[in-house]
Formats: structure tokens, C-alpha cells, sequence
């Protein structure tokens, strides 16, 4: 007999969400989390000492108001009178050792072309470097447009299909354009592990999947799991791991997608220490970070915070202080670890021809009472991921369960 109507393996956004819908609906649910915090993605490191109430995100930066079925169910948890708005300051670009304003590094009159060369275009089918940089010129993508790209997904962007980069959704008018809450988007996550119905249990990793009859059954270190249905909202990897014995037609297909590995530094400064003007973030252009992302849109009176987000294997530890001083105009010793935190971040990378893969993905799961989610399916935002656990709740239901 089954322990649970839906067991979810991993609480980072897709598995919270996930579960709320259960919840909400009124079946007994589930989650498993092997890391000792929920929220994956949504990571606000909270500082403690002389820094305590001050946080930094270490994952995820922000939430937009296009953000339709994230925004529903912060409404639902009664969250949506807590959005914070976040301040309006601009990214700069980190080149050459100097930090530059975004429109003195563009050729204008290569961009001049660029509405032109926009007719007619399609994203369908093409990579982020062959259609952005069709319409903007070669010399702009390279100055400013591929830095740019890498830095929104913290990874090489030119091979990134480009219409998974940015999607056009409708805007709620009632909510600021951009925001965050008080405490950080790891905010989010704390409540939806905390709504009734919900029970999220910390460091424990699923390290095996099977089917018991109409039952699924998931083992753990500390025991057994059996549910009716299961959803795994974990990194594609550990996913096509987790299905390789009892669902190989799954975790052959999810198998294919490629994973960046991401090495972020956080750290918090004094505003007296700092002169750079209140900045969004710096945009690094053959640098060994694709992005330093400022605490400045939520401005704090004592403290700045920055978090880099490093390309994999290029600086040691003493390296990337060395690169954030450079960029900050800070000494070395402004970064002792009282004021520094450090992670390693797994995102997808995806590829031209990865509908295809979801198609095949999507084909298999169809009447199984399994479900996948997470951000390896349109796209790598937060909505990304509601937007498919909405819809494998949808279908799980559709077909009977």
C-alpha cells in the first residue's frame, strides 16, 4: 500500500511547486532533499556576526512580474504583499582590467542595421550566437551581446538555443516589473516548506527508484518511500542517474543534456570601502567570471554585496580574490571569510534540436504516474519551472491519477 498520493525527489523551486499543487489539492505529499537547505536554485546566503540580517543570493537574482504562475502562488501563500521592488541601476561591463558603461563599448553604426537585419528572423532551430549575433553585428555580439548572454545563464551562451534565452510572457500591472522579499527569493522557498499539506525532509538522498506493482518505491539511506505517483525535480543528471535501472527509454534521452558547472564567491563589503557607483552587476568580457551580480537593487545602508559568478577550473581560490579585488577596487584581506561564502552551482546547458529531446522525454512519460521537472525543459528562469510543474500536475491528473 502506498505511503503517500505524490513523493517528490528535490526541493528546489520545480519540487516546491510541485508540491504546492499537491498540497492544494489535498493529496498527501512528500518531498525528499538530499542537501541539509531547501530551495535549490533559490539560495539567500543569510549572514550571521557583524553582518547579520544582511544576505547575498547565491543562485537565482531576481523575479519578474511576467512570472504569472510563480506570482499565483506567492498569492495563494499570502507572499505577494511582501514583494520588495527592486531598485533601478544598470549592469556595466568589466574589460581590459576597467569597468566601462555598456553603450560606449557598442558599434553604433553596425547596430544602426540591426532592425533590418531583424526582419524576417526566426529564433526556432538557431543558436543564440547565430541569431543575435546576425542581428546586432559580429563586432557588438562579441563586445557586448555574448558577455552579456553568458552572464544571464553563467555559462558560454553562444551554443544555447535561442529561444530558450529570453520568452515574452504578459506582465502583471499589480506587481513592480522587478522583484525579491525581504530576506532574499530563498524567502520563497522557506514558505512553501512550511505550507500545510507539505513536508519536506532535509538530507535525505534518493539513491534508488523502482516500481512495486502500481506503486512507485524510492530507497534512501534511511529507509523506503511508496507512492502512488512520483515526480523527480532534481538536476537532469542525478535524474537520468536516478531512471538508468528501471526507466532506461527516460534516462537515455536526459542523458544527452549537457550540465555547466558554475563556481559562485559571494561578499560583502562596506559601502564606505567601495567607490564604484551603485551598479545592477558587472558584465566580465574575456574575464574569468561571467558576473558580478550587486546587492544594490536592494540597497542596505551599511553593506554592498556582489556575487561572482566564475567560469569552471580557471582561478584557484586565492585567484578569484585576486579578480574580485581587481574588480572592486578592493585589497585582498577585504575578503576574509567572515564576509565571503562560496558554492558550486550545476545548470543545464542546452543545445539546438532540445525540444526534440523533450519531445522524446515528454512521449515516454505519458500515462506513466511519473513526472519530471525542473529547469532543463524550456528554459533555465524561475518561471521556467513552475510553468512545468503546473503542467505535469496537470497532466498527472489528466490521466487519472
Amino acid at each position: 500500500m502506498a505511503d503517500y498520493d505524490l513523493l517528490i525527489i528535490g526541493a528546489g523551486i520545480a519540487g516546491l511547486s510541485m508540491a504546492h499543487y499537491a498540497a492544494s489539492a489535498g493529496l498527501k505529499t512528500r518531498v525528499l532533499e538530499s542537501e541539509q537547505r531547501a530551495g535549490g536554485c533559490l539560495h539567500s546566503h543569510r549572514f550571521g556576526g557583524a553582518l547579520d540580517g544582511f544576505w547575498l543570493e547565491l543562485g537565482a537574482h531576481s523575479s519578474f512580474n511576467s512570472y504569472g504562475n510563480l506570482l499565483a502562488i506567492l498569492e495563494r501563500i499570502q507572499l505577494l504583499n511582501r514583494l520588495q521592488r527592486r531598485a533601478k541601476v544598470g549592469f556595466r561591463l568589466f574589460a581590459e582590467g576597467a569597468v566601462h558603461g555598456i553603450p560606449s563599448q557598442l558599434y553604433v553604426s553596425e547596430l544602426l542595421l540591426a532592425p533590418f537585419r531583424l526582419i524576417g528572423m526566426k529564433k526556432t532551430g538557431r543558436s543564440v550566437a547565430d541569431y543575435f549575433g546576425s542581428i546586432v553585428g559580429p563586432r557588438n555580439y562579441a563586445a557586448v551581446f555574448e558577455p552579456a548572454f553568458s552572464a544571464v545563464i553563467c555559462q558560454p551562451a553562444g551554443d544555447f538555443p535561442a529561444d530558450s534565452l529570453f520568452r515574452s510572457r504578459p506582465r502583471r500591472k499589480d506587481v513592480p516589473r522587478g522583484f525579491t522579499l525581504s530576506g532574499g527569493l530563498q524567502t520563497i522557498a522557506d514558505s512553501l516548506s512550511r505550507q500545510p499539506g507539505i513536508v519536506v525532509e532535509l538530507g535525505c538522498a534518493a539513491r534508488e527508484i523502482r516500481r512495486d506493482g502500481a506503486n512507485f518505491v524510492v530507497h534512501t539511506d534511511g529507509g523506503e518511500y511508496a507512492a502512488r505517483a512520483l515526480c523527480l525535480a532534481t538536476p537532469v543528471a542525478v535524474a537520468a542517474e536516478l531512471l538508468r535501472t528501471e526507466f532506461p527509454h527516460l534516462a537515455d534521452p536526459l542523458a544527452q543534456i549537457q550540465t555547466a558547472r558554475v563556481e559562485t564567491v559571494g561578499v560583502a563589503a562596506p559601502v564606505a570601502a567601495l567607490k564604484l557607483p551603485p551598479l545592477a552587476g558587472l558584465i566580465g568580457r574575456n574575464e574569468a567570471f561571467y558576473s558580478a551580480v550587486s546587492r544594490d537593487t536592494v540597497p542596505n545602508p551599511a553593506y554592498r554585496g556582489f556575487t561572482f559568478h566564475f567560469r569552471p577550473g580557471v582561478l584557484d581560490e586565492a585567484g578569484k580574490r585576486a579578480r574580485m579585488g581587481a574588480a572592486l577596487g578592493l585589497p585582498r584581506t577585504a575578503f576574509g571569510p567572515e564576509h565571503t561564502v562560496m558554492k558550486i552551482n550545476q545548470l543545464p546547458a542546452l543545445r539546438v534540436g532540445h525540444d526534440a529531446v523533450i519531445r522524446a522525454v515528454d512521449h515516454a512519460l505519458a500515462g506513466s504516474r511519473l513526472a519530471l521537472t525542473g529547469n532543463y525543459f524550456t528554459g533555465v528562469a524561475i518561471e521556467d519551472c513552475v510553468t512545468r510543474s503546473l503542467g505535469e500536475f496537470a497532466r498527472l491528473r489528466r490521466e487519472g491519477w
